[in-house]
């Protein structure tokens, strides 16, 4: 019955119409962001010693400089280490900084690092950090990023992105138990200016990976004095980045306000940024269009009103949007009735309706943006996702609930789909719901809860099935596939493969292109079990004010960057 995953398939059309987007654009969706108006440049002098310079071009800027935003809810964990959410992150890269920073063009830019050397092996990198202080005043050093690393590593911190410091000499083994002694991990502060890091095999992106918010340093007496709280409040953090948290009403609004100690404090031109908290799509482009908000993530049902607009901006994102089930439930444990749920779901008409055209169909978990031999690693594939048979799915449907023991009066009572507040969430929700009465004959209840309950609900695996979207963190497939693996701290389909894992692990410690066939197989495996069922790849649309300047925008990684963002009216 599995056999027919492994045709060799490719949707050309799909292809050329993304390719297409991106000649458009005259942008590279896998490292290149949209920048209005950037004056920001960078300057490589050598890769075994790099130092990275600005040079600032000062514009003729309003006198009150402050950028008003959507949040859109309150951010679930501003703990850089256990936080694991786009808004989150999206915030603490505005009041934090790690030992990089990405510069508007994708590149990597000036951090808290002044300079860094790589050993000709490309194992050792050694960091030396600048004169900085954090907001409190007191001096931030390679003590600071060693704590903060170690922290993630610490099998008692949870931290869901602890993998992510794998590439790290001894990490992996700290981090599950198999060593206590943190002076084994390749992470040693030489001095309070100098941090030396060793890694395991040479990962072309891992200084990429320092400007991640989990690479971030936290000042240790403060994430001691809060403890788990620490994160909670804005009293209860210190910053090292371009902002401060101001205030922070929750459910209400979050304000930041320019961080007068951050090092590079002179290349900052906003005063604050006022974020709101609105869920409502028409609450949130009335503000819009009455000027209170200065630039928004434009909901699908507005594109075509403001798709010839010069305000408008659209890019492919490096993200993936797919149906996640819980396989440790009672209904969905069973791969009969994942793949009926997947063949009685339309992935295009999805595309069409839902996202009106902006994006494309998805044909894996990778989005075609990260790169693989030399290209695409989409054309490195060659898994082929279910299709839309309703008839199938209806067949396969009856088979799951008479292995299950289950009626479909039953399997409708038990089951939700689980989704969250606010406008865009219940077109989705609605859709899935209308796709399954029609193709399965059962209408599933909508479940609504806030950004941070639905996360929660994944991670203590009370959920039946949801409706879920990752993006990448850096530009390698990995950054897609890990998250599947067993255990895996954002394994939230809490589905397991042992050969799946292999070819992961085989990934993380390979070299050239033996990594990218191993993902290749990965991809083979979620084709065939289904614990996620991959619907599109969304682009990212906003509409921005023409006054609003220097606002970078990235497909990987942090959504925005505000520190060069300015306002000329």
């Amino acid at each position: 019955m599995k056999g027919w995953f492994y045709k060799m398939k490719r949707r050309f059309v799909s292809w050329i119409v993304l390719v297409s987007v991106l000649l458009g654009l005259n942008l590279t969706a896998c490292d290149k962001p949209i920048i209005e108006d950037s004056t920001t440049k960078e300057k490589q002098i050598d890769k075994t010693h790099t130092e990275i310079n600005m040079e600032i071009i000062e514009p003729d800027i309003e006198e009150q400089q402050i950028l008003r935003v959507n949040w859109g809810s309150d951010p679930p964990d501003l703990d850089p280490q256990t936080t694991s959410d786009q808004l989150s992150m999206w915030i603490l890269n505005s009041v934090m900084e790690g030992l990089v920073r990405l510069n508007p063009d994708g590149t990597i830019g000036t951090g808290l690092a002044e300079s860094y050397t790589i050993s000709d092996d490309n194992l050792t990198y050694t960091f030396y950090l600048r004169d900085a202080y954090w907001s409190d005043g007191t001096p931030i050093t390679s003590h600071d990023f060693r704590y903060a690393w170690i922290r993630a590593l610490n099998p008692t911190t949870k931290s869901n992105y602890a993998y992510q410091f794998f590439y790290i000499k001894g990490a992996r083994e700290f981090n599950c138990g198999e060593e206590n002694d943190a002076s084994t991990i390749g992470i040693k502060s030489l001095d309070d200016k100098t941090l030396e890091v060793t890694l395991n095999n040479p990962t072309p992106y891992f200084l990429n990976l320092t400007s991640f918010v989990t690479y971030m340093p936290v000042q240790n007496q403060t994430a001691n004095l809060f403890g788990r709280e620490y994160g909670e409040t804005a009293d209860q953090m210190v910053f090292s980045g371009p902002f401060i948290i101001e205030q922070w009403i929750k459910n209400d609004k979050l304000v930041l306000k320019k961080n007068e100690m951050y090092h590079d404090a002179d290349a900052v031109r906003l005063d604050g940024i006022k974020g709101y908290m609105i869920r409502d799509n028409d609450t949130i482009l009335r503000m819009y269009e009455n000027d209170e908000l200065d630039f928004i993530n434009l909901p699908p049902e507005f594109i075509n009103k403001y798709l010839y607009s010069n305000e408008f901006k659209s890019l492919p994102e490096a993200t993936t949007w797919y149906l996640m089930f819980n396989c440790e439930n009672k209904y969905f444990s069973n791969y009969k009735m994942r793949l009926a749920f997947a063949l009685a779901t339309d992935a295009e008409a999805y595309v069409n309706v839902i996202a009106q055209n902006s994006g494309a169909v998805a044909e894996g978990l990778t989005p075609p943006s990260m790169t693989g031999k030399g290209h695409s690693f989409a054309f490195d594939r060659y898994s082929v996702l279910p299709g839309y048979d309703t008839d199938y799915a209806s067949i396969l449907f009856d088979e799951a609930l008479a292995e299950i023991g289950a009626t479909r009066e039953e399997f409708s009572r038990d089951v939700t789909i689980l989704s969250e507040i606010g406008d865009t969430w219940n077109r989705r929700a609605q859709f899935f719901q209308s796709q399954w009465k029609e193709n399965l004959g059962v209408e599933l209840f909508i479940e609504q809860l806030t950004f941070s309950e639905r996360l929660k609900r994944y991670d203590t695996k009370n959920y039946e099935i949801a409706y879920a979207g990752w993006g990448g963190d850096y530009n390698d497939p990995l950054t897609f596939m890990d998250m599947l693996v067993t255990e895996g701290g954002h394994n939230y389909t809490h589905w397991s493969n042992e050969l799946y894992d292999e070819f992961i692990l085989k990934a993380v410690n390979g070299i050239g292109y033996d990594r990218i066939d191993a993902l290749a197989e990965a991809e083979v495996i979620i084709a065939q079990e289904i614990p996620v069922y991959p619907i599109y790849h969304p682009n990212k649309n906003l509409v921005i004010k023409p006054y609003v300047k220097s606002l970078a925008i990235f497909p990987i990684g942090p959504d925005y960057d505000f520190k060069w963002t300015y306002i000329d009216k």
